[in-house]
């Protein structure tokens, strides 16, 4: 089996690579062939960081690859990393089911957390995901396999929600002093997961996990405080979570203060200029608040220079950075009336960067393909292709179809119905009586009659339904 592996790896990767990088030169006059394993297994890895050199991942992947076929078997973790990241999903899970039967923990234990958080796609099974975790909590304590099983608990994934075993896992690593569990028990007191809301508890969860080094927990206090109306407490806790230099929380800060979110303590042109300041700086995360704070004509920071903004996002966008590219998407599509060629910009990031949308793919996919002046065949396109996806994927490019365009949703939920047997009717796009009693009877028969019956095309009830829909054609 292990030969199989191999083979395939090898045969994968001389394949071309999609979307390459530049490659620095500085990199490319690098000499690997008298370096040893650790050396070469170091130059891999700066190459993939960017450290020293500039980001070239394809020859880190190729390094690793050499490093994992002479028997480094942490090196296949590295290529499942890379993988993942050029959305190479199938190879990515090769390479750790590789590294795994080397002997590799970590890539036993990343196999199994990459299946739980869905990260192989349709080929991902949560379950699997669980009960390796399972097994390796068992066999050792390490923190984050025991984290992630809690947190799967917590969530339901793979397994049915018990709240208890993860209450009990994260007391667990908290008393070892781990952050994020403090700031999962401080989640549990201020939802009420087991009682009355505690925001005492939650807020001494809170600074427990920050004073074990979890600095976005500063971040979380924050907006404990700010909820409760303790401005002044919020506006300490922003202001450490900015010295600590947890990442978005000046921006964040700013924004609360632009939005007068601290009440009277609110400085709305201080939250202005620094907005302004730090995107026109280039910083990415205020860029993309900026854009959307745009969208509404109160809340636009009539200064900002949006051209010079867009030209910085759209730079980081070609440089692969995500949230660039998903604030750009959304402006093109919101702010179409404001920005020249919008309609041209979006089709292109649709087309070349479709990569760096991550689950908003879909959304922007159907934005750009749908043809509002030909509504029988842009539904009947859209539908096809929802009909190649499985499980999350289907999931998101359904709910992106109902965002899009709510008659095509609808075709698409007569088609399902139809499948099943609780629509008799033709698919036309149109929310008759006959598809309302289908959809109630599917509600009825999946557990979700109670949200479904205020109106199964609301937004919450839509989801619902098709997450229940998700679910049948993975039982089917």
């Amino acid at each position: 089996m292990l030969f199989f592996r191999v083979f395939l790896l090898i045969g994968m990767f001389t394949c071309p690579i999609l979307a390459a990088p530049v490659v620095n030169a500085q990199a490319a006059e690098v000499d690997t062939s008298a370096m040893s394993p650790d050396e070469m297994y170091q130059y891999a890895e700066d190459l993939r960081r960017g450290r020293g050199f500039e980001r070239d991942l394809d020859k880190a992947l190729a390094l690793h690859q050499q490093l994992a076929l002479d028997g480094k078997a942490i090196s296949y973790v590295r290529m499942s990393s890379i993988l993942l990241s050029q959305s190479r999903l199938s190879e990515a899970r090769i390479a750790l089911e590789a590294g795994r039967d080397l002997g590799s923990s970590r890539a036993r234990r990343d196999l199994a957390i990459a299946h739980l958080k869905l990260r192989f796609g349709p080929s991902s099974d949560p379950e699997f995901g669980v009960s390796e975790l399972v097994e390796i909590t068992q066999r050792s304590d390490g923190t984050t396999a025991r984290y992630e099983l809690a947190r799967a608990y917590e969530a339901g994934r793979g397994t049915e929600v018990q709240l208890e075993k993860a209450r009990y896992i994260y007391e667990e690593l908290a008393a070892e002093g781990h952050g994020r569990s403090f700031r999962r028990l401080g989640d549990f007191a201020r939802e009420g997961a087991f009682s009355d809301p505690d925001f005492t508890a939650a807020t001494n969860y809170y600074r427990a996990a920050a004073a074990s080094g979890y600095d976005y927990a500063w971040l979380v206090l924050a907006r404990l405080h700010s909820d409760l109306g303790e401005y002044q407490e919020a506006i300490a806790a922003y202001n450490s979570a900015i010295t600590a230099g947890v990442a978005g929380a000046n921006v964040e800060f700013a924004k609360g203060h632009f939005l007068r979110e601290f009440g009277t303590l609110s400085d709305r042109a201080y939250g202005s200029n620094l907005l302004q300041t730090l995107s026109e700086a280039g910083d990415v995360d205020a860029a993309a608040e900026a854009l959307k704070l745009w969208e509404r004509r109160s809340r636009r920071i009539d200064s900002l220079d949006l051209e010079d903004v867009i030209s910085m996002l759209d730079g980081a966008m070609r440089m692969g950075n995500e949230t660039a590219t998903v604030a750009l998407a959304r402006a093109y599509r919101v702010l179409s009336w404001r920005i020249p060629e919008a309609r041209e910009r979006h089709a292109e990031i649709v087309q070349e960067f479709s990569d760096q949308l991550g689950r908003r793919r879909f959304r922007e996919y159907m934005y750009a393909s749908y043809d509002r002046n030909n509504h029988r065949q842009s539904r009947q396109a859209a539908y096809d292709l929802i009909m190649t996806l499985e499980g999350e994927e289907f999931y998101q490019a359904a709910r992106a179809l109902r965002i899009t365009e709510r008659t095509a949703f609808v075709y698409l939920l007569q088609n399902e119905l139809r499948k099943l047997g609780y629509y008799s009717g033709s698919a036309t796009g149109t929310f008759n009586s006959a598809t309302l009693n289908a959809t109630l009877q599917f509600c009825q028969a999946r557990g979700i009659a109670e949200i479904c019956k205020h109106g199964p095309l609301r937004s919450a009830a839509s989801s619902d339904i098709i997450r229940q829909l998700t679910e049948v054609r993975r039982e089917g």
